[in-house]
């Protein structure tokens, strides 16, 4: 990762690429789920076919503004994306160092005993939602909005 080495973060991110027609597919966030399956096979090596799209659950977007280390930093709108899947993964390390599995009843605890920073991104998301989201995850149909961007703040 060349933004932000060896921070904690999310499972994947999406980046859309405008040059492929069919990430550019708004109905459904279509498009938007076509980019995470990409990303979740180049970042955490799951099998394309392990992940149909209608197994993607996106919720919303986010925004937010990092000015990072003075070199890299970010200022742009994320795309919030929950699967519940089995799956099996062969992280690529060029992208990622370490992975854990932290049930929701240990997440509180576990984040204080990391030994590096959280991304950006991943501070807003837990601050803000992530937590409500969780403990949602048999009804997030309530959370789903297409049309409006969560502005996060630390």
């Amino acid at each position: 990762m060349i933004t932000y080495p060896d921070f904690y973060t999310n499972s994947c991110c999406s980046h859309p690429i405008a040059d492929f027609p069919l990430e550019a597919e708004e109905e459904n966030a279509t498009g938007i789920k076509r980019a995470a399956v990409r990303r979740l096979n180049y970042e955490l090596g799951i099998p394309l076919e392990s992940l149909p799209l209608d197994s993607l659950n996106y919720i919303t977007r986010i925004h937010y503004k990092d000015e990072g280390n003075g070199k890299w930093g970010e200022h742009e709108i994320d795309y919030v994306i929950f699967i519940q899947a089995d799956v099996k993964i062969k992280p690529n390390p060029n992208e990622i160092s370490e992975i854990s599995f932290v049930p929701r009843t240990e997440l509180d605890e576990y984040i204080h005993t990391l030994s590096g920073p959280l991304t950006p991104w991943f501070q807003l998301i837990l601050k803000h939602r992530l937590k409500l989201w969780w403990d949602n995850l048999e009804n997030l149909d309530e959370f789903k909005n297409y049309e409006k961007i969560l502005q996060l703040k630390a």
